[in-house]
Formats: structure tokens, C-alpha cells, sequence
């Protein structure tokens, strides 16, 4: 997982991205020190006793961005260059989206918009009026789309037709066994939610 971290020391105050490594036990959260080829001068605030704030986006489901307060415990340099810290004693965290989603699970086919072929079929996790998250498995027989690519995406109803709706990946992220891509629809807000109701998919 990708995380945000700020900081700070006499002489340098700073945000950096890195990665979340796991934890040690019930001990310790585990990261890896950020690329200091980005990031110079970096070991004069990332040192043993200083506090730093973790910033990640959880996207999956609740959309919202969870920060919390470490201490570091120890900095390590062999066999990777990692970082041990303290476990957060309280997190903060607030949503990121203005519009409320409905959770699904709709399975749905993917279309790219202008080779105008089927490329992988897909599962729906949730939708508003102004987008969606799928997800699709990583055994699953298909093209994976890219971020910036125009798709159509296929919802079949109740009634035996499909659904249509366009739009283009905003961003994507993945797991053990999922990616995950977030769509932004092109259709008029009003006319997505037509298409929705037509799913008795109520955004409330």
C-alpha cells in the first residue's frame, strides 16, 4: 500500500510517498524508507525517537483518508532499507467523495470505447451518479485497462438488455486476489440515474 508521510525535524519538514510494508507481530508498523533519489537529505529528519504522520486513501469501499501519528523506532539498513515504528495510538480520518455510492455486486462486461471490442468482464462494487469502482480478478481472461483509457461498461437488467454507461479510468490499485479501477462516467448525471433506477439501484 502507498502512504503519505510528513516529516518534520529542526531543519527539514517534508511530505514524501512510500510503502507500507506490513507489521511486527502486534510491535511495530514496518515502512519502507522513501527513495532518496526523489527525496535527498531525507536520514536528517527519518531518525530514531522522531514522530512522523501516515497518510493512506482507503478506496475500496469507504472512500474516505485515514492519518495517524507514529514515533520511529528504529531505522534499518540491511537487507532493505526499512523503517519501524510505533503502532498509531488513535487514527483520524474523514471522506473523500461528495456524493453518496451505492455498494454492489453486479457482474458487468468492460468494452473499449474506440477498438469497440470486448476486452474483460468485471465485477461492479459500487456506483453513483458520477462514477463507479470495479474489480477484476487476477485470473480473470481479458485486457486490464489503463489509467486514462475510454471504456464502456455493460450492466445487464432485470428486463434482459444491456446497460450502458461510458466513462474513463481514473485510477487503479490492487490487491492479493483483485485490481480495482475507479471509472468516472461521461453520461449526464440525470441519465445515470435513470439507468440506475432501471437496476433499482437507489443513491441516496
Amino acid at each position: 500500500m502507498i502512504v503519505d508521510l510528513q516529516i518534520h525535524s529542526p531543519t527539514l519538514k517534508r511530505r514524501v510517498k512510500t510503502e507500507f510494508v506490513g507489521m511486527d507481530g502486534n510491535r511495530s508498523l514496518i515502512f519502507r524508507f522513501p527513495d532518496e533519489n526523489k527525496w535527498a537529505g531525507l536520514g536528517g529528519a527519518i531518525y530514531m525517537n522522531n514522530t512522523m504522520i501516515v497518510r493512506c486513501i482507503l478506496e475500496d469501499e469507504t472512500g474516505e483518508i485515514v492519518a495517524f501519528k507514529v514515533k520511529i523506532i528504529i531505522v534499518i539498513t540491511k537487507p532493505s532499507k526499512l523503517i519501524f515504528t510505533s503502532l498509531p495510538e488513535s487514527l483520524q480520518s474523514h471522506g473523500l467523495r461528495t456524493e453518496q455510492r451505492a455498494q454492489t455486486r453486479i457482474a458487468a462486461l468492460l468494452i473499449d470505447s474506440q477498438e469497440r471490442s470486448h476486452i474483460v468482464p468485471c465485477l461492479v462494487r459500487d456506483i453513483s451518479n458520477q462514477g463507479c469502482m470495479i474489480s477484476i480478478g487476477r485470473d480473470a481472461k481479458g485486457v486490464r485497462p489503463i489509467v486514462d483509457q475510454e471504456l464502456e461498461l455493460l450492466i445487464p437488467n432485470s428486463e434482459g438488455d444491456d446497460i450502458s454507461l461510458s466513462g474513463h479510468v481514473r485510477n487503479k490499485k490492487e490487491d492479493d486476489s483483485r485490481h480495482y479501477f475507479g471509472i468516472k462516467f461521461c453520461d449526464d448525471e440525470n441519465d445515470v440515474a435513470k439507468l440506475l433506477s432501471q437496476l433499482l439501484i437507489n443513491i441516496d
